[in-house]
């Protein structure tokens, strides 16, 4: 059996996890469990409540660790007991993931030195101050030997297929990606700032900035 450890954290990014979740549930063999600071219910940005199995006491031992994001990770940076929790539950997974800005608790728990990564276009800055990181900029989703890291929201889904690809084979990822039918055809070409214009870029890291809550603060604290 392969057990996935999927971290929530109060006021996160639900489809961060969710996405990949619902993939790697699908794999047989694979128990996917969910682990948060308490069993309390975790209530996402969007309003949705999700109950952990598992505290951070309660957890077992994980094969694979999932990590997600939100606009302010300042919270979950900056408590010593999470942090520490990652640190340890990483260095003894044989997988370690993140979705988003979820790469920020990784970084911050030392999980990333010495390997590239890549998070949410808004949240780059944020993990190159992280000096042992090799931030990557350009790529969905990246690998690098053991870790997985992937850009914002719904590359979540891209990163759960390439993670089943990794472990399960290519030939699984091939099924469940067609028994998902996963084929997005958004109704925009806007998904990345690449093809984006400038106005929409700005426009949309203005709102993402008034969002952000303690992160400028955490950082600026770091410095």
């Amino acid at each position: 059996m392969t057990r996935v450890g999927v971290h929530l954290w109060q006021n996160m990014t639900m489809l961060d996890v969710l996405g990949p979740q619902q993939f790697l549930g699908w794999v047989p063999g694979w128990e996917v469990v969910t682990v948060a600071k308490t069993k309390d219910p975790v209530v996402a940005d969007s309003g949705l409540q999700v109950l952990p199995h598992h505290d951070l006491a309660s957890c077992p031992e994980l094969d694979i660790l999932l990590v997600g994001g939100g606009v302010d990770v300042s919270g979950e940076l900056a408590d010593p007991e999470v942090i520490a929790w990652l640190a340890k539950t990483g260095a003894q997974a044989t997988w370690v993931t993140s979705v988003c800005s979820g790469a920020l608790l990784l970084a911050e728990a030392g999980l990333l030195d010495g390997y590239r990564a890549t998070t949410h276009w808004g949240a780059l800055g944020d993990l190159a101050t992280y000096p042992g990181v090799e931030v990557v900029s350009d790529e969905r989703v990246v690998r690098d030997r053991n870790r997985i890291t992937a850009g914002g929201v719904t590359s979540g889904i891209d990163f759960g297929l390439t993670l089943i690809a990794e472990v399960a084979g290519p030939d699984m990822a091939a099924a469940l990606q067609l028994a998902g039918e996963y084929d997005p055809q958004p109704p925009t070409p806007y998904g990345h700032p690449r093809n984006a214009p400038a106005s929409l870029i700005q426009a949309t890291a203005d709102m993402l900035g008034s969002l952000r809550g303690g992160m400028d603060a955490f950082y600026a604290g770091k410095n």
